[in-house]
């Protein structure tokens, strides 16, 4: 599932709930600044929307409900990075004319696919902040709402105004409980073993070692990597540890709680917190 499949599940839980008035409180909302001080933004909410916050983000949703928003904090370095995660067509969406400049601030684009339901139409903006990182905004709408969608999109993104994001307590207790601990991770399967070691130096530097075999009728075999780079844990939400390699690649992990106190999860998969002294 690529990332706009991915905000839009997020998020849609928003639109099912506002249709039972059970999750916006603030009805018929004029424009008013929404800040996310722990992801470094803030932006002015148009008139005629909705909105409601958790910790992803904030979803917003037009009276006429036709036009659901989405707009979130990001880590990526550069466009190009996102747009390669994005992977637009994965799920089939199409590119709809071409990525626009939004000038120092970043780039929109506009992307459809056909469903049921009719051409849904997304309009993505991603702004890039000083402090690293930035603001994504995604516009979901149907091909007849689409110039809506757009304009609200837009008006968001010159709203947009960055500020150096704040440590959540969440993101500060897992920073203290993870700086200097080895994660490993081992998986096991019919004939096929994974070992994952994720060594966090004090210092912000990171080990990476990865290694899987595999023993088969046709014979066994052995693939191992080992690389290093920059972490640090996501100041914004529940969590996350982002490892930024040497090479320009970003992995993101989403950090949860497991029910042994040596155990975390990252992305749902199991990792025992260890002590250790690889960094020096």
């Amino acid at each position: 599932m690529n990332l706009l499949q991915q905000l839009r599940r997020l998020f849609l839980s928003f639109l099912i709930l506002s249709s039972v008035n059970s999750v916006y409180s603030q009805s018929k909302e004029t424009e008013k600044r929404l800040s996310d001080t722990s992801g470094g933004y803030s932006f002015v909410a148009p008139s005629g929307f909705d909105s409601n916050k958790n910790e992803k983000g904030f979803g917003l949703l037009d009276t006429e409900k036709t036009v659901l928003i989405v707009v979130k904090n990001h880590n990526f370095q550069s466009f190009e990075e996102f747009f390669a995660q994005a992977n637009i067509e994965k799920d089939g969406f199409s590119l709809v004319g071409k990525v626009q400049d939004l000038g120092q601030k970043g780039k929109t684009f506009l992307v459809a696919k056909q469903t049921a339901e009719g051409v849904l139409m997304v309009d993505t903006f991603v702004l890039f902040s000083p402090y690293g990182g930035g603001t994504l905004i995604v516009s979901f709408s149907k091909k007849d709402d689409n110039q809506k969608g757009f304009q609200a999109g837009l008006r968001i993104a010159k709203s947009v105004a960055f500020t150096k994001p704040e440590m959540s307590e969440a993101a500060k207790q897992w920073q203290t409980l993870l700086r200097g601990k080895h994660l490993l991770y081992l998986y096991t399967a019919s004939g096929f073993s994974e070992r994952t070691d994720i060594y966090l130096c004090s210092t912000g530097k990171f080990f990476y070692r990865s290694d899987s075999s595999s023993l088969s009728n046709n014979g066994s075999g052995v693939v191992g990597a080992t690389s290093d780079g920059n972490w640090e844990i996501s100041p914004s939400g529940g969590g996350s540890l982002i490892l930024q390699f040497g090479n320009g690649t970003v992995r993101q992990y989403k950090i949860s709680r497991r029910q042994a106190g040596n155990e975390i999860g990252l992305n749902g998969n199991r990792y025992f917190v260890q002590t250790q002294n690889e960094c020096r």
